[in-house]
């Protein structure tokens, strides 16, 4: 018995000693096995890294390889007019401004519309951006027919013009500046001299409607005494015609005088924030910069509208009517060449009755940059005029007018 028992034992210790030496040999085989894993990993990670480093020098200075098809649309016209020496009527005739206005605007929306190349495609250039916006905005086409005239579809006509509004719309505070000291004022009253004795002139009030598609929501709103769907518009010129102050979006149906009010513009005046120096005394009467505004408007010491007219004015005042009309002219003329540069304002703008506010801006900015740089527009001007009602006399404001007919006459 002893004897057997001895032997079992032995037995148990044999198989003991021969499983633990299997699971040692089974646990250092592992860890071997995830050793050269990992120097594996490490090896191909070195390998991939090297391959694009010498991938990158490899293609450096080289265009790289489309690996997606675009394509290709042709936009010769164009390229040749870029690199060619075509006179400044071609460029008027195709953009509304010659060629150095073309590459000022160029300069100061590039920071916003330029795009990088990538593996993909070609980015289009600063310049072809550029032209897009100013086709669009002086012919009024649709996205697809600026498309086809440079070379690209409807989606990326659609993109490219919506960074060009952008650009310029964030540019507005730039280009659309009210003076504000003494020395400004005076150099625009200085202008106004030249243009009528109305004394004490900063700048000319007015409306004008922009036509737009019957918006879904609230389109009464917006259909204007004309008998049709507009947005107004209203703007403050300078002698020179370059637009002071902009203010968009306002329902076609709103009367002049409430678009005033709801104008910053407004706030500012009158808080006294603007047009509060240099005033000039007349008779003891101390007149603040002026506005020149039509019979729409309310009668204010720093907005001066005409006398009604009801056939029984003095001579005086008809005097007076006629001189303010001399000077309020260059606000009429301001919308016309506006709107005769940049046909879009001129027809139905077929746009999200959203983003119509943002165009009408910009091409206000246009405007101002195209006076900024001496380029004159030869187009026909359109005729501004609008039907304008008669609101309260303010006692104030009629001693200012009246110190000023006493003045003129």
């Amino acid at each position: 018995m002893l004897e057997n028992y001895a032997d079992q034992r032995e037995v148990v210790l044999l198989f003991s000693l021969l499983f633990f030496t299997l699971l040692q040999r089974a646990r250092r085989s592992r860890v071997i096995f995830l050793q050269r894993l990992i120097t594996r990993r490490a090896q191909r990670r070195r390998q991939a890294a090297l391959l694009r480093v010498f991938t990158a020098f490899a293609l450096q200075g080289r265009r790289p390889r489309r690996i997606a098809w675009v394509l290709p649309r042709p936009q010769y016209w164009f390229d040749n007019l870029l690199n060619s020496n075509a006179l400044n009527m071609w460029w008027k005739e195709n953009f509304r401004v010659t060629r150095e206005t073309f590459h000022f605007i160029c300069t100061a929306v590039a920071p916003v519309i330029r795009r990088q190349d990538t593996i993909l495609r070609a980015a289009i250039p600063v310049e072809t951006r550029t032209a897009i916006g100013l086709w669009r905005l002086a012919t009024g086409d649709s996205y697809r027919s600026c498309g086809l005239m440079f070379g690209i579809v409807k989606s990326t006509a659609i993109g490219v013009c919506k960074d060009f509004i952008q650009a310029l719309c964030q540019l507005k505070d730039q280009f659309i500046k009210f003076p504000t000291c003494p020395a400004q004022v005076r150099e625009k009253i200085q202008d106004f001299r030249e243009k009528s004795t109305f004394p004490n002139v900063v700048g000319a009030l007015d409306g004008t409607h922009i036509p737009i598609r019957a918006p879904k929501e609230n389109y009464e709103d917006y259909f204007n005494r004309k008998h049709y769907y507009s947005f107004i518009v209203q703007g403050i010129v300078d002698a020179s015609g370059t637009y002071l102050s902009v203010s968009t979006g306002f329902p076609g149906s709103m009367h002049d005088a409430r678009v005033l009010r709801l104008s910053n513009f407004w706030s500012l005046a009158e808080e006294n924030r603007i047009l509060n120096m240099p005033c000039m005394d007349i008779n003891g009467t101390q007149i603040r910069p002026l506005i020149l505004g039509d019979s729409a408007y309310p009668l204010k010491s720093w907005l001066m509208r005409p006398f009604q007219d009801n056939g029984a004015l003095t001579a005086a005042r008809r005097h007076f009517n006629k001189e303010l009309s001399k000077a309020r002219i260059v606000v009429e003329h301001g919308f016309g060449q506006t709107k005769a540069r940049w046909r879009c304002l001129d027809k139905r703008i077929d746009e999200d009755t959203m983003k119509i506010p943002y165009t009408v801006t910009v091409c206000c900015v246009l405007h101002n940059i195209c006076i900024l740089m001496n380029d004159d527009f030869d187009g026909h001007v359109l005729n501004n005029h609008v039907v304008h009602y008669v609101g309260d006399d303010e006692l104030a404001a009629n001693d200012v007018r009246q110190a000023i007919v006493d003045y003129l006459f």
